[in-house]
């Protein structure tokens, strides 16, 4: 069987650590990178590149990177002059455009840490991701260092543990959601705020999350 292609995109928050985000990154047969991860990882000597084995570019408006960076990258910099949108926005898009994307998953790294505004937008990101590419909505998630940030747009099964941590963040409350499989179950309704879904968990292998744009969380360990 084909393993399937893997593209990460590497954003400037926390440099990851945990084994599964790493792991990740290491595997990964294209990486994606902010600018301003890019000038972040360099100043910390963190040899990211070696991760994909060259196969990266630095994605952004540059007012991150200094002459000599640039000069550096050379065609690897891809340059992108707009302020509506935020870094991980335009290697999101760069991705779209430029990638094939046919038996891809798209793994966001670096989203989070460091300031919690840029956690808040990026974390939302997810859910206006799938909405502008809804092909992409399976193949999406966000890793940190504790969990796994995902998107259901419809139904969609979820391989699980007894004991792991499940949270729900329904982006849309005029949609209704339903879930099984979860220590506190949900049936057709609909959260009005973001905490309201938060804090479940897991009762066995797997569950199921029925709703649209709801962004799920999973930790990577059951809680003690």
């Amino acid at each position: 069987m084909e393993k399937r292609k893997h593209i990460v995109i590497l954003a400037a928050g926390e440099f990851p650590t945990h084994p599964v985000s790493l792991r990740a990154l290491r595997e990964a047969n294209f990486v994606v990178c902010c600018d301003s991860a890019y000038a972040a990882w360099q100043a910390g000597n963190t040899d990211w590149q070696a991760y994909a084995a060259g196969n990266y570019v630095v994605v952004g408006d540059g007012d991150s990177l200094t002459a000599d960076m640039q000069t550096v990258l050379g065609s690897r910099y891809v340059h992108v002059d707009e302020q509506d949108y935020n870094d991980l926005v335009k290697a999101m898009r760069w991705v779209v455009d430029n990638l094939p994307l046919d038996g891809a998953d798209i793994t966001l790294l670096g989203a989070t840490g460091r300031r919690e505004d840029h956690t808040i937008a990026n974390i939302s990101h997810l859910a206006t991701f799938a909405t502008w590419w809804p092909q992409l909505a399976h193949k999406l998630q966000m890793l940190t260092d504790y969990g796994r940030f995902s998107i259901v747009c419809g139904e969609r099964r979820y391989s699980s543990f007894p004991g792991q941590q499940v949270s729900l963040f329904a982006m849309d409350p005029a949609n209704p959601v339903s879930v099984s499989g979860l220590q506190y179950p949900v049936q057709g309704r609909r959260f009005t705020a973001l905490w309201q879904g938060s804090l479940n968990a897991a009762t066995g292998t797997e569950f199921s999350v029925n709703g649209q744009n709801v962004i799920v969380y999973q930790t990577y360990e059951p809680k003690e």
